[in-house]
């Protein structure tokens, strides 16, 4: 089996290939990159079957429909596409054969309606579906993006074990490939919060989409019009081909740095904390001790302080049980975003950032200690 990334590391391309058959087929191509893949697989002597978008791309111009017209292999995407020049729509479930090898179209919506991921043996090519470690997934604030469908999608990764090993559209760290069960243990998206939990989250996080990236949408569908008619939005005129200011752009996709931990509201962590049946969630405070107590202090009741730069070397004052709900706090949210993410890269599954922190904690009139 043939299975090589192609293209910036940023964005990723990948060649899924039959050594024996040499047949083979191109996942998420770059407009840039076309004449790159044409010569990669002259090189290598393989005749092109198939080119796959993961999904519409938001943060760079797809190949797709180029390689199409320039190698004559048919353009894919999955059904739930609106683009107008694809020539193939693949179904979940549906299998691609090339050659001897076998690749199955799993559909896991969520950053994109026509979002999907397609597994070649033990690999998962996610597409922006999911990334790794704290950069999470694609963002779900983009036109067509929906967290509750996002979330339901994570939950059909179960029936992949461990070894699977995922390979993202997008690596803004320099991570390369993981394995699933490290994702699983290290990846905020797979925290153990509820449907609604992360729908709030992803919508307490949203931001607005970039005019750019309205207009690469625009043009990855095909046409100006097929954009505005869905989403409403502002995009180039028909038959333009719109571009960006930077395409795929340093972290374009990802949701940013403080939306890596989920949010509750001071409110909403006070209830918690109140009214829990059985073990109250764990509120841990990183700020520093003069403004936790003293004179010029004030925390909220029960709260543990351990300040942030202390805590890899505290983290035996935290509850041992990983699925411990923990409560993080600071003085506006900013630490404790930060603090929260390093828990759960230790292991802890069940993490929130208080929103606002301290500070909204107090405009809410909830009560506080000195």
């Amino acid at each position: 089996m043939i299975l090589e990334q192609i293209g910036p590391a940023a964005c990723r391309s990948y060649v899924v290939g039959c050594e024996q058959a040499r047949r083979a087929i191109v996942v998420d191509p770059l407009a840039a990159d076309v004449d790159r893949v044409l010569a990669r697989l002259a090189r290598s002597g393989l005749t092109l079957d198939l080119i796959v978008d993961t999904h519409t791309h938001a943060d760079h111009h797809s190949g797709g429909r180029a390689l199409a017209e320039r190698s004559g292999a048919p353009y894919a995407l999955h059904d739930a596409t609106e683009c107008r020049g694809v020539d193939e729509r693949l179904a979940d479930g549906a299998g691609i054969e090339v050659g001897r090898v076998r690749v199955e179209v799993v559909h896991t919506p969520g950053h994109t309606p026509d979002s999907l991921t397609l597994r070649v043996g033990p690999n998962l090519l996610t597409g922006d579906f999911l990334f790794l470690a704290q950069d999470g997934a694609g963002r779900l604030d983009l036109p067509g993006g929906d967290p509750g469908t996002h979330w339901d999608s994570l939950r059909r990764l179960a029936v992949y074990g461990d070894d699977h090993r995922v390979l993202p559209g997008h690596d803004y760290q320099g991570h390369g490939d993981a394995l699933l069960g490290v994702e699983r243990r290290r990846n905020p998206r797979f925290q153990n919060v509820t449907r609604e939990e992360y729908v709030a989250w992803q919508h307490a996080v949203a931001l607005p989409a970039p005019d750019w990236m309205l207009d690469v949408i625009a043009a990855n569908l095909g046409t100006a019009a097929a954009h505005r008619g869905h989403h409403g939005a502002p995009t180039a005129p028909d038959g333009e081909h719109a571009t960006a200011d930077e395409d795929c752009g340093a972290g374009a996709c990802a949701a940013g740095p403080l939306a890596c931990v989920p949010l509750v509201p001071p409110a909403e962590a006070h209830r918690r904390r109140e009214s829990a049946a059985g073990e109250r969630p764990f509120l841990l405070d990183v700020r520093e001790p003069w403004e936790f107590s003293g004179p010029y202090g004030r925390h909220a009741p029960g709260a543990h302080l351990v300040p942030l730069a202390q805590l890899p070397g505290r983290l035996d004052e935290l509850p041992a049980d990983r699925e411990r709900e923990l409560l993080v706090i600071c003085k506006s949210g900013g630490r404790s975003a930060h603090a929260a993410a390093y828990l759960i890269q230790q292991g802890w599954r069940r993490v929130f950032n208080v929103a606002l922190g301290t500070d909204g904690w107090v405009r809410a009139g909830l009560p506080v200690e000195a």
